[in-house]
């Protein structure tokens, strides 16, 4: 336990205040285990102590889709006969709870991509729906009002506010209608659901 103590490749040593490492949440983790440090402190390097004591765990070892469906025996079966269980190696669950964590998490995404990333994004998604449509994209810049344009226009705008949460501005700009146009586009949508 004492070397571990001291060892630098993990968040150990620091967790007990040995070495400092800026970006790692020593705080989080000692809440815990107590409200002042040092008891706190005493009390996770016991937990941990304990933890290594029971040696492996095969429960805990693994995850992901290949252990909650039951190994890849199972994975394989399932694939055989046509079942897709959603998996994520980060997250330990059912296909079910994998589904709903990454559901809950979704929103999030669009925040975490730089604005030239989203932009990026934005436009091949505006050329992805113009070639599945048929149509090309200086007309929907160009702002006709055809059927088939608005229908891939409307489609686009829902898409590009609620997934890459482009602004209704932005949104109007990539294409080639006012800002009042998505805000009704998106009304249009509310009011159907």
């Amino acid at each position: 336990m004492r070397k571990l103590d001291h060892y630098l490749w993990t968040g150990h040593s620091v967790i007990l205040g040995r070495r400092d490492n800026h970006w790692q949440d020593t705080d989080h983790v000692l809440g815990w285990f107590g409200e002042k440090l040092r008891p706190a402190r005493q009390a996770y390097r016991h937990f941990a102590k304990k933890g290594i004591e029971m040696g492996r765990q095969p429960h805990l070892v693994g995850g992901g889709l290949v252990q909650s469906a039951g190994g890849w025996s199972e994975v394989k079966a399932m694939r055989r006969i046509g079942l897709k269980n959603k998996g994520d190696e980060r997250i330990l669950g059912s296909g079910k709870f994998v589904q709903n964590i990454l559901k809950e998490i979704e929103p999030e995404k669009k925040y975490r991509m730089s604005n030239q990333d989203r932009e990026r994004t934005a436009m091949k998604m505006v050329q992805e729906y113009c070639c599945r449509a048929g149509i090309q994209a200086s007309a929907l810049y160009g702002g006709s009002r055809q059927r088939s344009i608005s229908q891939v226009r409307h489609e686009l705008a829902c898409r590009l506010t609620d997934t890459l949460g482009l602004s209704f501005a932005e949104t109007a700009r990539l294409l080639g209608v006012s800002t009042s146009s998505i805000a009704k586009i998106k009304m249009r949508k509310t009011d159907k659901q």
